[in-house]
Order: structure tokens, then sequence, then C-alpha cells
């Protein structure tokens, strides 16, 4: 279960408050993070094999005393053996001991993996590709990234920063896309009536992108086949009045949230969805979509700030089992769209192998796909300037924004063959 949904559930379940919501959510998150650094913290203190709940309560504590300032370190130890005692009674003395021995001394290790917490494996990659780089990437991988909206069409920007404003909240228009916000501040979207009447949404910046690339015709029907919670679905769909969308998914519980997202937006009447295997398209359909967006399933080693599980689960050889299952899709996508329809391929992971290594073995297949230059259709001049190459590579944390990956298709009718 991702680290979200599991801090969601378990707060439903312990009935938390909203402030103790946001502290869980901030240990949690905060633990994943920096755990490699806060287990060498540990190993300094004890040689000893820890049990996996004895090393949770000594990583909190360490966290606390390096990263927050809430809490002095004498109420942290006595703290943390109130929570030795109820998870792992009989390891109270050796945290009380660990804690004991100065909180304050956490030297910092030379070796990057540790000090900044990602895979060993992650950290040589980056550095062969990253050198003069790598600290900073790895430094912006353990921030906590703002909330960033998307407003939507007929609701004033400035207003809403206006009045984000009033309410004490820290935010600011991006330089990037004309309708996204970057909030720094502590929002409760829940109490804010902009989101409730559908003015605003959240989505990432670079998730952003695929709607304007896609840039379908007037009228058309779009297939958004790796839907998931309709991010991307909704946003095609405000951005283009006259389309509808087939969203497909293969889980139905994101589905039933794209549903609840685009009633709340508006759209729900443009939209239908179906809950399968994008892999498993029907040769009978081949040509019903005038335009496919597929932002295919990967490692998401673009937006580790956010995902920070996704570190200690992915694995070197995820990166060539995922290629595999992108081809299908995009396989799948190419099947299914018109003569003379785009498809835009994106993945929130800027890996070769997850994106330029795809593209190449789809061409190679595929001599009718005719690759189009994505830098003409992105929303603006900063935007543009950047997209030199036919797809548009976006490093994590250039700009402030996550890793990502897009490019675009067009398939050329064949001889003979007339679309529209």
């Amino acid at each position: 279960m991702p680290v979200a949904d599991a801090v969601d559930e378990a707060s439903r379940r312990a009935q938390l408050g909203r402030e103790d919501r946001r502290l869980a959510t901030q240990l949690t998150y905060g633990v994943l993070r920096h755990r490699s650094l806060l287990d060498h913290w540990i190993a300094l203190r004890s040689r000893r094999h820890l049990e996996p709940a004895v090393a949770n309560v000594l990583r909190l504590a360490f966290f606390q005393a390096a990263f927050l300032d809430r809490i002095p370190d004498y109420a942290l130890v006595s703290s943390a053996v109130e929570q030795a005692k109820r998870v792992a009674p009989a390891a109270q003395g050796l945290v009380n001991a660990v804690l004991r021995r100065r909180l304050d001394d956490r030297p910092l290790p030379d070796d990057l993996a540790t000090r900044y917490s990602h895979p060993p494996w992650l950290v040589a990659r980056w550095q062969r590709r990253w050198p003069a780089d790598i600290e900073e990437l790895l430094r912006a991988a353990n921030q906590v990234p703002p909330l960033t909206l998307r407003v939507s069409p007929g609701w004033s920007r400035d207003e809403l920063l206006a009045d984000l404003a009033r309410r004490r909240v820290s935010a600011e228009a991006s330089p990037l896309l004309p309708e996204a916000i970057r909030v720094d501040g502590s929002l409760w979207l829940e109490d804010w009536d902009a989101f409730a009447q559908g003015g605003v949404t959240v989505q990432d910046e670079s998730s952003m992108l695929p709607a304007h690339v896609l840039a379908p015709p007037p009228g058309a029907v779009v297939l958004d086949l790796a839907a998931g919670v309709g991010g991307k679905t909704c946003h095609i769909l405000q951005c283009w009045p006259t389309v509808t969308v087939v969203a497909w998914d293969q889980d139905g519980r994101r589905l039933e949230r794209l549903l609840a997202n685009a009633r709340r937006l508006g759209v729900a009447d443009r939209v239908r969805v179906h809950e399968g295997d994008g892999r498993a398209l029907s040769p009978d359909e081949a040509g019903t979509f005038d335009a496919v967006v597929l932002d295919a399933p990967c490692s998401g080693l673009g937006v580790l700030r956010r995902r920070v599980d996704a570190r200690w689960r992915r694995r070197e050889s995820d990166l060539g089992r995922q290629q595999a299952l992108q081809l299908d899709l995009l396989e799948a996508a190419w099947r299914v769209v018109a003569p003379g329809g785009p498809v835009v391929y994106s993945t929130c992971s800027v890996e070769p192998e997850e994106t330029s290594e795809v593209v190449e073995r789809f061409r190679r297949r595929h001599p009718e796909a005719r690759r189009e230059p994505v830098g003409p259709r992105l929303p603006s001049a900063a935007l543009r300037r950047r997209a030199s190459a036919p797809a548009l590579t976006w490093r994590p944390s250039e700009d402030r924004l996550d890793g990502f990956f897009v490019a675009r298709f067009v398939k050329e009718p064949r001889e003979g063959e007339v679309h529209g």
C-alpha cells in the first residue's frame, strides 16, 4: 500500500484530528525521506540488531531531534521510552540508553547514499548521468514539495491568490503554467469554498503538461489509457470543452475517485470510465479514438519528494520490467488511435529505460509514427525555451517541478486512407 494511503487509513482508524493528522504525516514522511541517515546515527550508538518496531521508535526520535524543533531532547527520550513500552516492552532500556548518548551528536557520513537516504544503485546511476549536480538532486528529493493547485477555467488565479493571502496561506503563481498555483503554507482544502465549488484541484505542475501537448481536435473522443484518479482526464476536459474522454484504468477505486473529481469540477457529463487492463483493448476498437494520452505506469523516480516510499520499494531491475509494460500500453494506444490522431506518452520518471528507450523502440516498430515536437504546444515561453528536443525531459527539482518526460506522436494515414 502506498504510504499516502497507509497514513490516511491509519488516521481514520485512530480518528485523528487535523493537527494530529498533520503531525503523523510529517513524521511518517520525514522518517522515510531520511531513513538511511537516521539508521546511521542509531548504528553509531548501538551495534545490536533491532526489531523493526524498536528501530522505528528510534528513527522517530532522531528525526524529531534533527529536523524538528518542537520538542526538547529530554521530552523526546521520555516519549520514545513510552512508545517502546507499548510496542516492545523488553526494549525500553535499550531505547533509553541509545537516546541518552547525546542526541545532538549527529555526524554526517561521507557516503552520499547514506547522507541523503537514497538507495546506492540510484545514487550511482544519477552520479554517472549528472556528476556536477548529484548532491543538488539528492537534496531536492528530500525537500517537502509545495502543494500545487490547478485553477479551473472561469476562475481568476489572481483572485484565488488574494483569497489565500487573506487566509494567511503562503502561495504564489507558477511562472511556468498559467493555471498553476504553488502553495507553501498549510491549507485545508476541505474548508475552502473554491475547492468545494470546483475552482481548483490538486495536480503537480509537470503532470499538467500532457493535456497541453495532446491538443486534441475539436469534438474529439479522447482515450486516457492509464487514467488513475483523473488529474489528466479532468484537465483535458477543462482545457478542451468540446471533447469527451474515455478514462481507462484497471483499479476501480481510482475510477470512483476520478468520477468524484469530475463531478466536483463540473465535467462528469463528458467522461466515461472503463475498468480493465489497457493492454487488452480489443482489435475491434482500432481507430476508435481521435487522440490518446498515456501517462504510463513507471518507477516514479522523478517524484521521490512526493512518493517518499518509492526509493525503498524500487530496484534497478524494475526498470526493464516496467519498460515491457510501457511498450505494451503504447502499442495498445497506437492500435486504437485513428489515422491522423496524436498519441502523447508521458512518465513521472526521467530514467532512459522508461523514456527515450521506450520511444526509440516504439519508433523502430512503427515507421508510420511521426514524432512531433512538444515545444510549440506548451503554454508559456519559459517552457517552450526548455523544449529544444522533440520530447521534453524535465529533471527532478528544476524550477521546483517534479521529474517528468513527455513525447507526442501522430499516426500517419496509410496510402489511400482518409481521416475525418
